[in-house]
């Protein structure tokens, strides 16, 4: 390891107290450290022999240290992702779903980030172009691409192909597209299931869909999904990606939805497994479970 990138969470103070930490632990084993801009005018860290303050992620990062919540290992991903930069994350968010690591534990995984004992799980990542006739935009989502209404409680009339192929058409608060490892965010939260990270497919989820039929589909990883707004003559419906990019969609727009060509890649410790960490974060299978008779 010659250069690690280090992204806080600029709200936290306690990511900022960690990035300071873990500046100091890598630099001691002469580790040059990379940050954006924001962070190093917040932090008040100037260039020098070890530190590259950088608009731009360099080609040669060899891992970048999250200091946040899932959000912030959402941000870090898409911002990275292109470089193929493995992250770590370490959790100061109130799930920690995506995150490796806790506070506590932060000498001990940067030993190991340092020592080499780790591997690196590498995440399907969706691409959602908006098609219309005087633009072309693109958005990369580690967790879902979502499409809803702005403002309003009002429902949409969307349709979906697969392939080209029809799917059907809804009324619905919106429509969530996800990844397996998104599974486990939005799409969880409106109905659909739980899918293992590794499971490589897309999940198409309606949101509060207006019929008692339409659940969730599980598409192949290559499948290319095209979603329309039907007899949509208002405005204020928008698509996001990850909830952090956005933009807002016209009633003649179209919006594809398809596997991107890179994975995100976090890097993995091996303390602990997807099925414990869905256990101790969502109490699953039930919010009080059962106590055994006495």
């Amino acid at each position: 390891m010659k250069r690690i990138g280090i992204l806080p969470h600029l709200g936290k103070p306690k990511a900022i107290e960690l990035a300071r930490a873990t500046r100091t632990y890598l630099e001691g084993f002469g580790v040059n450290i990379w940050v954006t801009p924001d962070v190093a005018l917040q932090l008040g860290w100037a260039r020098n022999a070890h530190m590259v303050i950088a608009s731009e992620p360099p080609p040669a990062l060899d891992a970048a240290v999250v200091l946040g919540g899932d959000g912030a290992l959402l941000h870090g991903a898409g911002l990275l992702a292109p470089y193929g930069v493995p992250l770590l994350g370490i959790n100061l968010g109130y799930l920690g779903f995506l995150t490796e690591v806790e506070p506590s534990d932060l000498t001990v995984a940067l030993s190991k980030l340092l020592a080499g004992t780790y591997t690196i799980e590498e995440r399907m990542l969706l691409e959602a172009t908006v098609e219309g006739d005087t633009r072309r935009e693109q958005f990369l989502a580690v967790n879902d691409v979502v499409v809803t209404r702005a403002a309003f409680a009002r429902m949409i009339h969307v349709s979906i192909e697969v392939e080209g192929v029809s799917a059907g058409e809804f009324l619905a608060d919106g429509l969530i597209i996800s990844t397996p490892t998104g599974s486990t965010a939005y799409s969880l939260s409106a109905g659909g299931p739980i899918v293992h990270p590794r499971l490589e497919t897309i999940l198409i989820t309606p949101i509060c869909p207006h019929s008692l039929a339409t659940r969730s589909i599980l598409a192949l990883p290559d499948d290319e999904l095209r979603i329309r707004l039907i007899n949509d003559r208002e405005t204020n419906v928008l698509l996001t990606a990850d909830g952090q990019a956005g933009v807002e969609l016209s009633p003649m727009e179209s919006v594809v939805v398809r596997r991107a060509k890179l994975n995100a890649r976090f890097i993995k410790l091996g303390g602990r497994s997807f099925y414990e960490v869905l256990r101790n974060r969502l109490n699953y299978p039930a919010l009080h479970p059962p106590q055994p008779e006495v």
